[in-house]
C-alpha cells in the first residue's frame, strides 16, 4: 500500500500507515486493500500452482471486534476453494491485549483456515508475549537480522536462535528483506520456508505483478 500524495508523490507504509491507525483509518484501508487484492488475483487463481500465500498486516485496532472474520470470509469467498492461503501478520505498533475476545477472534480466523503470523519477529517487545499467549501458525524474521548475514556475528547467533525457535515450536517461518544471494543461501541451508525481499521481486502495481506472475 502507498499514499500518492498530491504534493509528495508515493508515501511510504512505514511514514503514513502510524497516522491511519491513530485517526481510526486502518480498519477500512485495510478492508479496501482486501477487496482490491480480491478483485485483482481472483481472475488469475486458476493458474496458482497449489495454495498462493497472501499475507495482509493487523494491529490491536482489528482485534477490538469480530469484524475481521467476516472481512476474511468475504475475501476466501472469492476465490475456488484451497487455491489461496491467507496469513493474517501481527505487527506491534500496538500491543494486542490477549482478552477473551482476541482470543474468539483468532479462534474463529482459525476455523476460516486464516493462519496467523508475527511480524518482524525479534524486534519487539511482546514477541515471545505473542508465541505464548495466541495460537500462531508463523514467525516473520526482522530484515536488521538478515541484512546482518555474512557481516555481524552476534545478530547470526539471534537469526540462527529464532529459526531453532520456530522448529522446536513446529513453526512456519519466513525471512524479510533478502536481498542478496549470500542471504538467500544462508536461509535456505538453515531450512527457512519462505523468503521475500528484493531480490525476487519489489513492491510494483497490481497490473505489473499479475504480468510478473505471468512471465513465471
Amino acid at each position: 500500500m502507498r499514499w500518492n500524495h498530491p504534493k509528495e508523490g508515493l508515501v511510504r507504509p512505514d511514514l503514513f500507515i502510524p497516522f491511519a491507525e491513530h485517526s481510526g483509518l486502518i480498519v477500512p484501508m485495510t478492508r479496501s486493500l482486501m477487496r482490491q487484492t480480491a478483485a485483482l488475483l481472483a481472475p488469475v487463481s486458476t493458474s496458482f500452482d497449489g495454495l498462493f500465500h497472501i499475507g495482509i498486516n493487523i494491529t490491536a485496532s482489528h482485534c477490538q471486534d469480530l469484524e475481521l472474520v467476516e472481512d476474511c470470509r468475504e475475501f476466501l469467498s472469492a476465490f475456488p476453494p484451497g487455491s489461496v492461503s491467507l496469513v493474517l501478520e501481527l505487527t506491534e505498533r500496538e500491543l494486542i491485549e490477549p482478552t477473551p475476545l482476541t482470543h474468539q477472534l483468532f479462534e474463529q480466523l482459525h476455523g476460516l483456515g486464516v493462519m496467523i503470523a508475527i511480524d518482524d519477529f525479534g524486534t519487539g517487545h511482546s514477541s515471545l508475549g505473542y508465541l505464548r499467549q495466541f495460537n500462531v501458525d508463523f514467525l516473520k524474521i526482522d530484515q536488521s537480522f538478515v541484512a546482518m548475514i555474512g557481516a555481524d556475528a552476534l545478530s547470526r547467533h539471534i537469526l540462527d536462535s529464532i529459526i531453532e525457535l520456530s522448529a522446536k515450536l513446529d513453526l512456519g517461518i519466513v525471512a524479510e528483506g533478502v536481498e542478496t544471494q549470500e542471504q538467500s543461501d544462508y536461509l535456505t541451508a538453515h531450512h527457512v520456508n519462505f523468503l521475500q525481499g528484493y531480490l525476487y521481486g519489489r513492491p510494483m502495481p497490481g497490473t505489473d505483478f499479475i504480468n510478473a506472475l505471468s512471465d513465471h
